[in-house]
């Protein structure tokens, strides 16, 4: 082929891409508007107070030339590396941290998470027009597929905001592709690149939902394979393969995270939480957004829904896959109230280590729009006598259900200037007008598609245009909100931040915007991870509170409460102001109170109590005579004799996840560190490893001889050790196979 013709085929190829491009910018434009003004960004929640700080965290200690395995700024210290939702090792993270600190950033700032997940979009948009063409299906109706799950409403709902869950979808498409060429070419070049997508899908870090991706992928890896006629022991064989590989690929994340996971909070899910669902009310979402939940995630569009139905018409075997992904989907996506859950939690792997079956509209959502994809494939060709009458009757329905979405605008438009709204976006007059919209746009274009021939040129762009209408009105407004400063100065933090004391930390009572320490700069004992070191958890939640304060070191109280100084002779009003909108304060001023505590970063404790379960622990604590200065609290016996002489402790240095101290003692005694205990602290005694305990049910300690000693703590982590090697290894393989795979091509087209 000459150099002229490649460029003339890709020009004719470049429409789609270009389509695709565009749609984004529409979408995505006010976000980067040259005018502040128009300016617009996600609102305050997860996206800012979870994954802005995660990645600001993680940001500043690698400037710092620190891996960020440890933060001490939440929850008393938190073993950041190994929380998933970190993302600490997900590529494009990486990426966006290179071009920050070659532009010279000393922080992350929030611009940069939007940027990110506005990308995903474009990327994800990309990788399912592949996908979809890669079916045979006409260009049209792969692009009106990707328009559809990219712009629908699961993707444009709370996704964006919970970061990861969107950069987990991102790959899928790019998954079902690598996996459909395995199945046709059984090729290693394409066990590499699926098993490849699946774990930068994994490093995503949204576990729930790389686990509905990665089924999907099986599950369509097993059908491609049976098409192929693959018998069942050369497909469980790739299959292994491709776990195995993924697996080893997302060592160094995974190993870490199950190992946290383990020891948190979400070890074990109740079946009543794994089992939450959709309320069956929630089917309206198919045709009304806005009425029955602020998110609307199985909305796809009422064309595209129509298309979806118009595929059924034709008895293929890739429909009737995607069509029963979708019904089984929707039904489980129900939770304990559809009976198929209750199979699924006893029989798929996963099920019941995840809350919230509502996750599930991902293949809802994906499986309508790979239909809708095929609808339009047959709506753009020639039809035939059965497809012709299908779509008749489509018309039909069409028309009645237009007709009555008139009727119910008019209705709830008059109910509205009545005062009456029952919808949770109190707006439901523009929301049934946008069902109006849809509905009418769609029955046009059916109606041009059988009654008007000559139009039929003009189909595709109609369809196009119809999906961009209806998405865009439905959804571009659901996470808009005008620019904001994410942590702006507060003054009822005076106190607190212009505290020059070397430790403390804060008790925040919800009235601050989550993870405000790590964004202001000082440490606090809680966080809203949705993962807690499990018994540092329950010595918050069970702990006396008076003893809370003093092991933890907590010198401030922000709180709604009013009187916590008449109640508490040790605290004294340090600063107030009106609570932020959304606090739970009914009085609406929020006041921060200075405790008269002296927090102890370390105290040498010179009497130990034998305390071998949990139980035991906070029965000890809550009695009125336990001095926790004095007595620690341990499950074996370690030696300590009363104190005699003066004593000595002194912080060396203090940085996340590595303590230096000395200490001098005439007697032998234990030294309790008020950081939350976790696997993986390593302590050394003047240069020897010394055995690290858990004290009190959830800080770290040490037992020391008489003398003087220096002591250093130091948190590493051995899954994440092993779990490099695994990865680096994986990954030499994975190119080893490419390289034979490489290897193998000429000789396969040489053969005769």
């Amino acid at each position: 082929m000459s150099p002229s013709h490649r460029v003339t085929l890709s020009l004719k190829r470049a429409p789609p891409y270009l389509t695709l491009i565009a749609a984004w910018a529409l979408f995505f434009w006010r976000f980067a508007a040259p005018s502040l003004a128009d300016r617009v960004t996600y609102p305050a929640g997860d996206f800012t107070m979870q994954f802005g700080v995660f990645r600001d965290l993680a940001y500043r200690a690698l400037a710092a030339g620190r891996f960020p395995l440890w933060a001490d700024c939440l929850n008393s210290g938190y073993p950041l590396h190994a929380d998933p939702q970190a993302q600490i090792f997900y590529p494009p993270v990486w990426l966006t941290f290179g071009f920050l600190r070659l532009g010279g950033w000393g922080h992350f700032p929030i611009e940069a998470l939007v940027a990110e997940a506005a990308f995903h979009y474009l990327f994800l948009s990309l990788f399912l027009f592949l996908f979809l063409s890669s079916l045979k299906l006409r260009p049209a109706a792969a692009l009106l597929g990707a328009l559809v799950f990219t712009y629908g409403g699961y993707l444009t709902g709370s996704p964006p905001l919970q970061t990861a869950t969107l950069e987990t979808d991102t790959w899928l498409p790019l998954a079902l592709l690598f996996s459909s060429r395995l199945a046709a070419s059984r090729r290693l070049r394409d066990l590499v690149l699926a098993a490849s997508m699946l774990a930068l899908a994994f490093l995503a870090g949204h576990p729930q939902t790389f686990m509905y991706v990665a089924l999907l992928t099986i599950a369509y890896f097993a059908y491609r394979a049976h098409q192929a006629r693959w018998g069942f022991g050369a497909f469980a064989a790739f299959a292994a393969a491709l776990t195995v590989l993924t697996a080893a690929l997302t060592a160094a994340s995974l190993l870490p995270s199950l190992h946290f996971i383990s020891n948190s909070t979400r070890a074990a899910v109740a079946f009543d939480q794994a089992a939450h669902g959709f309320p069956f009310e929630d089917v309206l979402q198919f045709f009304l957004t806005g009425f029955v939940s602020h998110w609307h995630p199985l909305y796809v569009g009422l064309l595209p829904l129509g298309l979806a139905a118009f595929a059924l018409n034709r008895r293929r075997p890739e429909v009737r896959f995607w069509a029963a992904s979708a019904l089984a989907s929707l039904i489980l996506s129900f939770g304990a109230k559809g009976v198929l859950y209750d199979v699924a939690y006893w029989i798929i792997p996963g099920f019941r280590l995840f809350r919230g079956q509502e996750h599930l509209a991902l293949v809802v959502s994906f499986s309508l729009s790979v239909l809708a994809a095929f609808g339009a494939h047959d709506l753009l060709g020639p039809l035939a006598r059965s497809a012709r009458q299908w779509l008749n009757h489509l018309l039909r329905l069409g028309s009645v259900f237009f007709v009555v979405t008139i009727g119910i605008l008019g209705l709830v438009t008059y109910l509205k200037r009545l005062g009456f709204d029952p919808s949770d976006w109190k707006r439901l007059p523009d929301r049934v007008g946008v069902l109006t919209l849809g509905a009418g746009l769609a029955l046009m274009l059916l109606a041009f598609r059988v009654r008007v021939p000559s139009l039929r040129r003009w189909i595709p762009a109609l369809c196009v245009s119809v999906v961009v209408l209806d998405l865009f009105a439905a959804n571009r407004p659901l996470n808009v909100v005008p620019l904001f400063e994410t942590y702006p100065y507060n003054p009822l933090l005076d106190p607190i931040t212009q505290d020059r004391n070397v430790f403390f930390r804060v008790q925040d009572v919800y009235q601050l915007p989550g993870h405000a320490g790590c964004a202001y700069r000082y440490r606090e004992i809680g966080g809203i991870t949705p993962y807690q070191i499990a018994t540092y958890a329950r010595f918050v939640e069970r702990a006396p509170e008076s003893i809370r304060w003093q092991l933890l070191g907590v010198k401030y109280v922000v709180t709604w409460q009013q009187d916590l100084a008449e109640t508490n002779p040790l605290a004294a009003e340090a600063s107030s102001a009106p609570s932020a909108p959304g606090a739970p304060n009914a009085e609406g001023i929020t006041r921060v109170y200075r405790l008269a505590y002296t927090p102890r970063r370390a105290f040498l404790a010179h009497q130990v109590s034998i305390a071998p379960t949990d139980e035991a622990v906070y029965r000890q604590l809550a009695s009125p005579t336990f001095n926790p200065f004095k007595t620690v609290l341990l499950s074996q016996s370690v030696d300590a004799a009363p104190a005699q002489g003066d004593e000595d402790l002194a912080i060396v240095s203090d940085a996340p996840g590595h303590l230096r101290l000395r200490t001098t003692s005439a007697a032998a005694a234990v030294l309790v560190v008020s950081e939350a205990y976790f696997p993986g602290w390593r302590a050394t005694v003047d240069g020897r490893a010394a055995p690290l305990l858990r004290a009190d049910g959830a800080l770290l300690a040490v037992g020391l001889p008489s003398g003087a000693h220096e002591i250093e703590l130091v948190y590493g982590s051995v899954p994440l050790a092993w779990g490099g090697v695994i990865s680096i290894l994986a990954l030499v393989v994975a190119l080893g196979l490419l390289g034979l795979d490489a290897l193998r091509g000429p000789r396969r087209r040489q053969a005769p």
